[in-house]
């Protein structure tokens, strides 16, 4: 993204200077990047003022703004990033301003190969709110900045996974429920906000047929789909993605989560979800044994058997005990 300025200001600016500096801003997630209602959300917009500000007391002039929304700086290989650097060593830039230094990297060997990379260019690393240059204090501010963001997300990757698995346990949903559910915000009686999960009246009852249809036997993955979209199943639409029908992988999906008879997984471990089922577990298993995954007679079904072979199969199939139940009985 290009900044433009008006000509009187670009004019009088030039005469003062000849620095040119590139502007570096990037949010973790698409929420961050969305949230509000706006194409930007609120942080780039407050980062692009603070780095502007920076270019002025510089006297320097931002020729170009690189924009990394919903990446996380733990990766280094960013579109944006990648590009900046590119930028940088085809054009006569004297800084890369970013906001802090945990917007460039959280990790301490990325922040090292991409300073390297700018020192390489002849570019200078400026932080638009931390007092870091080139002389030997402040290197090693930026080298204990730098550990302290790679300290921050690595101790907050282990308490969001901490919390992840508690709720599991509980029988919460983390992350976004599967299509024909809706992740839903509620307030309690003393106001606090909960994150609950409800049927979507749109899509649940389409998503409960299709287990039941292909249960049955009478249909194939793919003809499966397309019957369901011809009943009007979609996807849930985003801010970028409007809804459309779901892909076969997509159905494949849909019919091998447990979480549709009441249960969540996290980290490979099953728990009694405190959702509402929308399959009975008698379907589920069923299920299962159509598309060939292990049943629970310690066979498989192949997509290749005939439909009446496939029917007898699941004339046979007993539904075993939950592995949640059965862990709480020998507990």
């Amino acid at each position: 993204m290009t900044i433009t300025q008006s000509p009187s200001t670009t004019h009088q600016r030039s005469r003062e200077t000849t620095a040119l500096a590139v502007s570096y801003l990037r949010v973790s997630t698409k929420e961050q990047a969305e949230r509000g209602g706006r194409d930007e959300g609120f942080s780039i917009p407050a980062q692009r003022e603070a780095n502007l500000r920076k270019a002025r007391e510089l006297n320097a002039i931002i020729t170009e703004e690189f924009v990394d929304a919903g990446e996380s700086a733990r990766k280094a290989d960013r579109p944006e990033l990648m590009r900046m650097i590119e930028y940088v060593k085809k054009h006569d830039i004297t800084y890369c301003i970013v906001h802090k230094i945990d917007r460039l990297a959280r990790n301490r060997a990325d922040d090292v190969a991409i300073h390297f990379a700018l020192q390489e260019a002849g570019v200078r690393l400026v932080s638009a709110t931390e007092n870091i240059d080139e002389t030997p204090s402040g290197m090693l501010l930026h080298g204990i900045m730098s550990t302290i963001a790679e300290f921050y997300s690595r101790n907050l990757a282990n308490e969001v996974a901490k919390g992840m698995t508690q709720k599991a346990i509980t029988g919460g949903t983390s992350g976004k429920a599967p299509i024909g559910y809706l992740n839903v915000r509620k307030r309690d009686e003393l106001g606090r906000e909960m994150r609950t999960v409800e049927l979507d009246p749109d899509r649940a009852e389409l998503v409960k047929w299709a287990f039941e249809a292909y249960a049955t036997g009478n249909y194939s993955t793919i003809t499966l789909r397309e019957e369901l979209i011809d009943r009007g199943l979609t996807t849930m639409p985003t801010p970028k993605r409007p809804a459309k029908g779901p892909a076969l992988s997509s159905i494949h999906r849909m019919l091998t989560n447990p979480y549709y008879k009441g249960q969540v997984t996290f980290r490979g471990a099953t728990y009694d979800g405190i959702h509402e089922p929308l399959v009975a577990r008698e379907v589920w298993y069923r299920v299962q044994a159509v598309l060939g995954e292990p049943s629970p007679l310690g066979e498989k079904t192949q997509a290749s058997r005939s439909l009446p072979q496939r029917q007898h199969l699941l004339r046979r199939v007993r539904l075993p005990p939950d592995p949640v139940q059965r862990t709480r009985r020998r507990g």
